[in-house]
């Protein structure tokens, strides 16, 4: 017998995707910010450092871009930076939009990251149609994060709603690259493997 650590355990044939709870070790905020494997920079953005229980911090990164009016040239909503309110919304805290202001009015209220340092949240990983340099699929983190209290379940609908309406197109859908009788400890694993190549 042994305590769940919160990740989502296979049934049958893998479904690619894994959760578990992490807790923020460092926060860093950034606005207008390009990094260097990005193509263009996210209007606001998140590095997290997280401590998952095992011998390494891996970081997290999450960003986005608000709607613009193009006349205006003022933010009229959220965009793909809505995943930052969710994250918030996730540690219990809730944000509202200064919409019709310009982008650099939309900054986080000071010590948003003192906020999220020790705080814990779910995250989703999923598996990749991307391969690595040594031919393995490549994990990767969703984004989108949930509170500690949200179960699997419905963590993994949220995923796979956004994977049926072509909003994630490299989701490796279920299939024979695990084995039908993979533990929930060799998912760990291959979770493990994964981060190793993710940029620090």
């Amino acid at each position: 017998m042994e305590w769940s650590n919160g990740a989502s355990k296979s049934t049958g044939n893998s479904d690619n995707i894994f959760i578990d709870k992490a807790k923020i070790l460092t926060c860093d905020i950034t606005y207008g910010v390009k990094k260097d494997w990005q193509t263009y920079a996210d209007d606001i953005s998140i590095e997290l450092t997280l401590d998952i229980g095992k011998d390494f911090n891996p970081t997290f990164y999450m960003g986005g871009k608000f709607k613009i009016d193009e006349e205006s040239g003022l933010v009229v909503g959220w965009s793909t930076a809505y995943k930052i309110k969710l994250f918030f919304e996730a540690l219990g805290k809730v944000i509202i939009l200064k919409k019709n202001t310009h982008k650099q009015d939309n900054k986080l209220p000071d010590g948003a990251d003192q906020v999220c340092v020790g705080a814990e949240f779910k995250r989703l990983m999923y598996k990749s149609t991307k391969i690595k340099a040594n031919g393995d699929n490549l994990w990767k983190d969703w984004q989108e994060t949930r509170s500690v209290d949200t179960s699997n379940e419905e963590f993994k609908a949220a995923f796979t709603n956004a994977v049926d309406n072509g909003w994630i197109k490299d989701f490796l859908k279920p299939g024979s690259d695990i084995p039908f009788e993979a533990s929930l400890e060799e998912v760990a694993d291959m979770v493990t493997d994964a981060h190793k190549d993710m940029p620090l």
